[in-house]
């Protein structure tokens, strides 16, 4: 393994979140196009990291070693292309698909596109699990968990890991938190639930493995954002603003689709 990173301790571990990879058109920065992708996982594999799932990561602070990398919201493209880049440089990572869209098209959020983008079938997941990527729940239906009342909160979070382990066959105890907003009741919540891991969309210091932090990644970031993210240039607290804003701006879709 190469020299470990030894960049800022405000994220620990470094887990790195994508969306949609591939080339269908949209207004936002959520979908990094493939060949980005590619030349993202030769950077990382390039810096002798080892991969891990999200869920395998130690959430004590230590020089960057390792990565993870993890998909929200569970989009086709994850399979036909972030998997097609993976698999041949032997790479896993971990999805968190929302579950009451698992073979639809997105409903759920703002259309930023001239046709829909579609999610995961579940056969594609299940040969994701089997391939050993990771499978985690992003609830139900991407609602913000700190607005529901405890009725729909157990149902966002206990549902849909029911669902997934009923068709997947294998354990789920991973829960990505939609717009990575969680609150102390929705912690209390997932753990009830079964969970014992948690991960926001947000770089935070805090070791609690039901608050695990994550840094985004957009079309807008090429290789030197990433190094920035690892700390291995200068701008890594610039890199932790511009994931906090733009994230925050991502909760806009609570006001439109409701």
């Amino acid at each position: 393994m190469g020299s470990a990173i030894q960049g800022s301790d405000s994220v620990v571990p470094m887990i790195f979140t994508y969306h949609k990879i591939g080339h269908q058109f949209e207004l936002g920065i959520t979908t990094v196009r493939r060949q980005a992708f590619g030349a993202h996982l030769d950077l990382l594999t390039g810096l002798g990291l080892e991969f891990l799932t999200a869920s395998e990561t130690d959430t004590s602070p230590h020089p960057v070693k390792q990565i993870a990398i993890t998909f929200d919201d569970g989009y086709e493209s994850v399979f036909s292309d972030a998997y097609a880049e993976m698999k041949p440089r032997g790479v896993s990572g971990t999805v968190f698909p929302v579950v009451g869209s698992v073979g639809d098209y997105n409903k759920w959020d703002v259309q930023l596109s001239r046709r829909p983008f579609k999610h995961l079938t579940w056969r594609q997941l299940s040969e994701l699990s089997a391939a050993g990527f990771e499978v985690g729940s992003h609830t139900l239906s991407h609602r913000d968990l700190t607005r529901l009342d405890p009725k729909m909160l157990r149902r966002e979070l206990s549902e849909s890991r029911a669902i997934l382990e009923d068709h997947l066959g294998t354990g789920v105890t991973a829960v990505s938190y939609p717009f990575g907003r969680f609150s102390r009741r929705v912690i209390e919540e997932a753990l009830e639930a079964g969970y014992t891991r948690g991960f926001t969309s947000f770089p935070r210091s805090a070791a609690d493995p039901m608050a695990i932090g994550r840094m985004t990644v957009y079309s807008i970031d090429g290789a030197s954002s990433l190094r920035r993210k690892l700390g291995l240039a200068p701008g890594y607290r610039f890199e932790c603003l511009k994931n906090r804003v733009i994230a925050r701006l991502a909760l806009g879709t609570t006001l439109v689709k409701r």
